[in-house]
């Protein structure tokens, strides 16, 4: 079995999130050496539970990470989501590979050196980052396709499932999101 460990780049809050997916890889390392023992932590029970779906469909830690990651999108999508980037750091038990997976967003072909420069040469204050010239392209997405492909069991469109389902049946409204919906 082997563990991978998600970190984004997020508001200050989103460290639990990071640990709760290395929580994941600590655990479903330790499935490796007692069959059938794991457990799952997430920022919210229904990414859990897509974490441990995968898990009983024969999915390894890898194939969890993906689809926590991509149900926390749905169910979290102010504090996770597809539309970002991030680093997925990775460990292979079998063999103790470590790998670094760079998901992070990239700016558009379109971009130059100076676009968020005046006429004079100096910065045009908040143009970087809030205006439609701060767009990225994500890189989340293709990293978690690449963490399926080359180290996951399932086919991506197995680990996407659970947040697939989420997306389209929906799922009870919590406090915080609505909140933050409101704004």
């Amino acid at each position: 079995m082997a563990f991978a460990i998600a970190l984004r780049r997020r508001a200050p809050s989103r460290p639990f999130l990071a640990l709760c997916l290395a929580w994941i890889a600590v655990t479903c390392a330790a499935a490796e050496r007692a069959p059938g023992e794991a457990a799952i932590a997430s920022a919210h029970p229904l990414a859990t539970a897509a974490g441990r779906e995968m898990l009983d469909k024969g999915g390894n830690a890898f194939d969890a990470a993906v689809a926590v990651a991509a149900a926390l999108a749905v169910v979290e999508p102010s504090g996770s989501g597809l539309t970002g980037g991030g680093f997925f750091l990775v460990h292979r038990a079998r063999d103790g590979r470590d790998v670094m997976i760079d998901a992070r967003e990239k700016a558009p072909l379109a971009a130059t050196r100076d676009m968020y420069l005046d006429a004079h040469g100096n910065p045009v204050p908040r143009l970087s980052t809030d205006s439609a010239l701060a767009a990225g392209i994500p890189g989340e997405p293709a990293g978690m396709a690449l963490l399926a492909r080359k180290y996951g069991r399932l086919p991506l469109a197995v680990s996407l499932q659970p947040a697939i389902r989420l997306a389209r049946d929906g799922y009870p409204l919590y406090a915080r999101l609505q909140q933050v919906l409101r704004f």
